[in-house]
């Protein structure tokens, strides 16, 4: 089933929470699916969104599903990667491969983490008994620094609507994939077929989606599982510019086929 939502509603639920990492405090928005409790894995979509304190830092960790972030505000850097520090970036990371630290400037960084399937919680590298919870994994993490989206006028003058690949060193053979979808208004479109990955994720950046419900503005969020059909959409009236997140299969998951 497909899962929408906007962006405005998601951030009345906008609160305050520590780090498990380092007990810092930092703001969180849950988009789809709740925390990590400790548990197993759930299989279902887990989105929200991280504004960081100034000079904050995000211990080096690794989570047991594979996930999308995306640093959308403020400045920073992930690990060593500086181009990180230029919103917009979206930064990939297979499960149980470890990354970070993610440090913020002086003004903040904030960023959302997309999961097909929610993650029990961080494994910090710093705490005992993370090796013991390390699995096989392709070990595949990159990031597309320096995203930028259109002027509006730009936007409301594309004719036909422009795809534009990201992430492009990693091996997408298994699904993964990530790429810009820039849209003028009232522009249609069919995504690809879902079945072809383990999931993906839409998140609007610029102008809005239109679906069969309503017009879903900047920083809202579209899951669409293994089991729906591709995604139908039209760009609204200031039209659209959207990320297209796509997650492995796994390796029990098979492609579609012609036949």
């Amino acid at each position: 089933m497909v899962k929408a939502v906007a962006g405005e509603a998601a951030l009345k639920g906008r609160r305050i929470i520590k780090s498990r990492g380092t007990g810092e405090e930092h703001w969180r928005t849950d988009f789809l699916g709740k925390p990590g409790d400790g548990g197993g894995i759930k299989n279902e979509p887990q989105a929200f969104l991280i504004e960081m304190h100034a000079d904050e830092t995000i211990l080096p960790h690794f989570h047991e599903v594979d996930q999308f972030q995306v640093f959308v505000s403020g400045a920073g850097s992930l690990g060593r990667n500086k181009e990180a520090a230029q919103p917009l970036s979206v930064h990939y990371a297979d499960h149980h491969t470890g990354y970070g630290p993610i440090n913020a400037g002086p003004h903040g960084y904030s960023y959302f983490t997309l999961r097909a399937k929610s993650d029990p919680g961080a494994h910090y590298l710093h705490k005992p008994g993370y090796r013991e919870a390390l699995k096989p994994s392709r070990k595949r993490h990159g990031v597309a620094a320096g995203i930028t989206l259109s002027t509006e006028p730009v936007l409301m003058d594309l004719k036909e609507a422009k795809v534009e690949r990201l992430l492009q060193d990693l091996d997408g053979s298994d699904g993964l994939g990530a790429s810009l979808i820039r849209m003028g208004p009232g522009l249609k479109r069919i995504g690809p077929d879902p079945r072809a990955t383990g999931g993906l994720y839409y998140l609007v950046l610029n102008g809005s989606l239109e679906l069969d419900d309503g017009a879903y503005t900047a920083w809202s969020t579209v899951f669409v599982s293994r089991d729906d059909a591709p995604l139908a959409f039209k760009a609204g009236t200031k039209g659209l510019e959207a990320l297209l997140l796509q997650f492995p299969r796994n390796s029990s998951e098979q492609s579609p086929t012609n036949s």
